[in-house]
């Protein structure tokens, strides 16, 4: 096995207005380096035409798969530590993970 797999992590910040990274972002990111782990972050405004003011910082994380047993392994660590970040993190309303 030999595949590509995204790992995408969305941060519902709880300031609407500025396009800031959540305070313990940087631990965050330190897991994803520490582990080789490359990522792109950037923010959305899925709803920018409606009175719903969400922010959103999303974080995508692809990864070179060669064993299955990876795909599960890497994807607790990221949605354990998104979690940590939820938990602590008062800039941080709610997160969602999915795997592509």
């Amino acid at each position: 096995m030999n595949s590509k797999v995204k790992f995408i992590v969305s941060f519902k910040l709880t300031n609407t207005e500025k396009e800031v990274l959540p305070a313990l972002s940087a631990p965050f990111e330190a897991t994803l380096e520490r582990f080789l782990l490359l990522y792109n972050v950037h923010f959305e405004h899925p709803h920018r035409n409606t009175k719903s003011p969400s922010l959103f910082v999303v974080y995508t994380i692809e990864i070179d798969i060669r064993q299955a047993a990876a795909v599960f392994y890497f994807g607790k660590l990221i949605e354990g530590e998104a979690g940590i970040l939820q938990l602590f993190d008062e800039g941080v309303e709610s997160f969602s993970f999915r795997v592509e």
